[in-house]
Order: structure tokens, then sequence, then C-alpha cells
């Protein structure tokens, strides 16, 4: 049966009890919440009907027996004008994603890279699309975007161009959660793309999730602001620990920063972040350096004005947390201790566990290690189009902190 065209023949009913997050928008169904399994036997990836305890339609989504993510919800009966298919589903989603992105100015005339389709935050658990840009990085995290993989390049195509390129992604981790074949994307390789002006070498789907972390643009944007401000002797000192491909970095001289240091432990990164500062003309400016950043941080103690730290994620889930928070402790002493007296700290977790209040319990536990007094200005998240449900607060996953030390 094609499921982008017929209402669905399964239903799921729910136990007593288990719901509420349901009907208030909530779209993972753990495997623990299903009571019953009605109708025909659902394959992975099926469309299905989602009962709760008394019959009642909750909506529709789609169906994986081996994940613990038993039913992902992708529409719901409180919306009249959905029709129950898949096509429909994401033409309706995908538009809708596409107007709000228009509102915020993206694309625009010196932004080119930026995300369509945001998961769970635009009602397509499962499905993520990052374009650069004419091309579109299509992430699956889940089996029913592979398995209907026609009808979503279909429906990001009408929203984009016809002409517009697709590269497809699905992790290994997710892969094996969800029972897919992995598949590492086959990208049209390097190319340039615009953001606020400055531009970034970038391989669509061939590096760090689909490419370049469109998630951070706003804090970019922040310390360039910053970096605006005089340090000590009238010249600010910037450090970019965990600089990927230098996106803090280079924001930070655009923003007058007469000095930047960044680091990162991948030579491959900063051979990219040296090639971003060319193109800027930014090398007088930035040194890229490969190297353990705690390391440096801790070698140069109240050295800098300005301390950038996005690391990697340290917490996968709940259960990673107590080494997780540890490590962010670490970083985050060694960036306050390495400020100047009235510097500022950018610092950042994109562990979704790490909820944003025990993050600024870690910042400031961090501070009394340190022996200095922490001020927060910011408490910021990912950019307007990495928009988050409020019934799935793990979607939060990104939290940027920013702050004045003493």
């Amino acid at each position: 049966m094609d499921h982008g065209k017929e209402k669905p023949r399964t239903t799921i009913r729910l136990h007593r009890g288990r719901a509420r997050p349901f009907w208030h928008g909530n779209p993972i169904v753990f495997s623990g919440a299903v009571a019953y399994v009605q109708g025909e036997p659902p394959a992975s990836g099926d469309l299905v009907e989602v009962h709760d305890h008394m019959d009642r339609v909750i909506g529709w989504g789609f169906f994986h027996p081996t994940s613990q993510y038993r039913v992902r919800l992708v529409a719901w009966a409180s919306e009249p004008d959905l029709r129950p298919d898949l096509a429909s589903i994401l033409e309706a989603r995908t538009a809708r994603a596409a107007a709000l992105r228009r509102g915020v100015g993206l694309p625009g005339p010196d932004t080119t890279a930026w995300r369509l389709l945001n998961s769970e935050g635009d009602g397509l658990s499962g499905l993520t699309v990052d374009v650069f840009g004419d091309v579109a990085v299509v992430m699956a995290s889940a089996a029913w975007v592979a398995r209907h993989r026609d009808l979503v390049d279909e429906a990001v195509r009408r929203v984009l161009a016809p002409e517009a390129r697709l590269v497809h992604r699905t992790s290994p981790a997710v892969a094996s959660e969800e029972g897919l074949a992995p598949a590492e994307a086959e990208g049209p390789g390097p190319m340039e793309v615009l953001e606020r002006g400055l531009r970034f070498v970038v391989s669509p789907g061939g590096s760090q999730k689909t490419g370049f972390y469109l998630d951070q643009r706003d804090n970019r944007a922040l310390v360039r602001a910053l970096a605006g401000g005089r340090g000590a002797g009238g010249a600010m000192r910037v450090l970019d620990a965990f600089c990927f491909t230098g996106g803090f970095a280079l924001n930070a001289a655009a923003g007058g920063a007469a000095e930047v240091l960044a680091v990162d432990s991948s030579g491959a990164a900063v051979e990219v972040g040296r090639e971003n500062a060319r193109r800027n003309g930014l090398s007088d400016r930035v040194r890229f350096q490969e190297a353990d950043a705690v390391e440096v941080l801790e070698a140069s103690p109240r050295a800098w004005d300005l301390v950038v730290c996005d690391p990697p994620r340290f917490a996968r889930s709940a259960r990673d947390l107590p080494p997780a928070l540890a490590r962010y402790q670490r970083v985050n002493r060694a960036a306050l201790a390495a400020l100047a007296p009235g510097g500022m700290l950018v610092t950042c977790s994109c562990s979704s566990a790490v909820r944003r209040d025990l993050f600024l319990e870690v910042l400031r536990d961090a501070a009394a290690e340190a022996g200095r007094r922490f001020a927060v200005t910011h408490v910021r998240g990912a950019a307007p189009d990495h928009p988050v449900h409020p019934a799935f607060p793990e979607g939060e996953y990104l939290k940027c902190v920013a702050g004045t030390v003493w």
C-alpha cells in the first residue's frame, strides 16, 4: 500500500494515563506507552493512527517496531485541515516551515545557509533539512524518512526549486537504532556560502552534522557585537576554543577584535578555518592552531578579553550526565580563569540532556572553582530556523550563555 495517499489501516492504542503529552503536541510515543496494535501488522515506517485508552483519535504517526521511539507523531486530529496521508502532511509541513523562514529573512542576500526543517520543531519528527545555496542536505533520524524518500524529496523541492540538488545522510548511530542501513552522503564537494556577509567553505552532508553549525548563527552574531568592545590596552584579544572551521573566530575579527586565536583538535577543520579567514581577508588577525582547547585555556591565565567555548556534545543521554557535567565544568573553569578582569565568556552546550538550569549551575560551580565572579548577561538558544515545540523541551538542545568576569 502507498502510505503517501491512503489512510492508515493500523491503530495504536495507548495505556491509560499515557496520552496527556501527545494531546499537548509531544510527538514521541515510547514503546512503553503502547498498549496494543489493532489492524494490519505495521512495518517499519508505516503510517498508523494513534488512540488514547478511550479510543479517541490523537493523531497519526510513523511506526518503528525496533525503536524505543515506537511512534513518531506527525499530524494531530486537532488539525482539521490536515488529511491523514503522508503526501498531504509533508506538503503542509514544508510549506509552513518555508513561510516561517521567509518571515525571519531566510534565505537572504547575505545569508545563503539555513535550516528548512527542524524535525520535531516543524512537526516532522525524524526529518531535518539544511540548505546551502542550491543544495539541500536531508538528514534522516527515523526509518520513515528513508522509506518514503521520494515523497520527502518531492515536498522539499516544491518549496525550494525543482532543480534543487538533494544530498541524503543517515548517521550510523541512528541507523542502528532505527534498523536502517548506514548511508553517508555523497555531496557536491566544497562550496562557498554566506552568513551575514562572511564567506564560509562547507561540504554539504560530508562533514559534522550536515556540513555547518547553522544553529549558532545568531550566537556568532553576538560574538561579532561583543568583539567591538575594547580590551586591555585598547585592543581586544579573543580565544575561540573548539573552533571547528572558525565561525566564531571570523565573526570576532569582523566585529573589530585585534587578535583572534582559533583552536581545534581537528587538523582538517583548522585547515578549512584558515581558508575561511583567507576568503574574508582576515588572515592577518585570525590565527588557527591544531591543539587541545582545554590545554590552551589552562596555559593562558587572565590573557584574553573574550573567550568562546563551543565544545562537542559531551552527553548523548541522561546516562552520560555525571561525566559530561564534570567535563563541562573543567572546560568552563579553564575558560573563566583565562579571562582578564572585565572580560567576556560566551559558552555553549549542545547536549539536550544538560538542561538550561543545570548548565547555569555548572557555570556557577566553575566560577567558584576558578576563584572568579561571573555575571550572566545573555542566555540564548539556537537560531529561529531551529524552532522548538513547548511540548518537546528536548528540542531545546543548544544553550549559549554569555557573561562578564571579574
